[in-house]
């Protein structure tokens, strides 16, 4: 895989669709052997399979997204770290909601292949509780 900002965006693109469609294998594929959450919801630390086994469990589902002011920086050529704002619309105990995100991932490219290890998320606004509820 290249080491290009669009190459680490379109990874990050990848496992948001593959959240989307419930594609836990493709997600759990992305992501480095032991990964690391945080975010108003708290601090996960989980393997591929446990991070399937808690996205398969949960009553949030992602059902769209966007991605705005994309940057991304290489620590080092095995290491990039991804920064965007992201709109994101997910349903939640049966209701539909959307929220705007700040989110960083760190990426760390592993035998060739680039694995998300880290993953931060902050509502916009400073607010963690960010969340419109869309009325039908």
């Amino acid at each position: 895989m290249d080491t290009t900002p669009e190459a680490i965006m379109q990874l990050e693109r990848m496992f948001w669709q593959s959240v989307v469609d419930m594609d836990l294998e493709t997600a759990g594929a992305l992501l480095d052997g032991h990964s690391i959450s945080v975010g108003p919801w708290g601090i996960h630390h989980f393997s591929p399979g446990e991070y399937r086994a808690m996205a398969a469990s949960g009553n949030a589902r992602l059902t769209a997204f966007e991605f705005f002011d994309e940057q991304v920086v290489f620590p080092t050529p095995e290491i990039a770290v991804a920064t965007y704002r992201a709109r994101q619309a997910f349903t939640m105990a049966g209701e539909q909601q959307e929220m705007e995100v700040y989110d960083t991932t760190t990426w760390v490219r592993r035998d060739g292949q680039w694995r998300a290890c880290a993953h931060t998320e902050t509502a916009a606004e400073g607010d963690p509780e960010a969340v419109v509820v869309v009325q039908e």
